[in-house]
């Protein structure tokens, strides 16, 4: 039996997949290196605080922005979320290991 997936923010899916096949397309579906700004940044925040939470991750300060941009590694380099700083640090993140923190969260 699929459970739901909520957010803080009120966001709800059906189930954890509909959650990633979500925020697949938000990070498919846009410019590289822009700025997400309307639903697609409150989507994103929510996710991204969500994860922070449900895994006990401090952040290293109050983030103010997320975009799209490569993640690159050994080889390869694959599409993905970061995470920007008020302090100007920046992260990427894993909207799939994300919405999985998120739906096996114990509240």
């Amino acid at each position: 039996m699929a459970k739901p997936t909520l957010f803080s923010n009120g966001m709800k899916f059906d189930k954890a997949g509909d959650a990633q096949r979500h925020f697949q397309a938000v990070l498919n579906d846009g410019e590289m290196q822009t700025r997400l700004s309307g639903a697609e940044h409150t989507a994103l925040d929510a996710l991204f605080r969500d994860y922070c939470a449900a895994t006990e991750w401090p952040m290293p300060a109050e983030p103010v922005s997320y975009f799209r941009d490569w993640v690159r590694a050994e080889g390869r380099s694959t599409k993905g979320f970061y995470v920007e700083y008020v302090n100007g640090k920046v992260d990427d993140f894993s909207y799939i290991k994300a919405v999985r923190a998120v739906a096996n969260w114990k509240r």
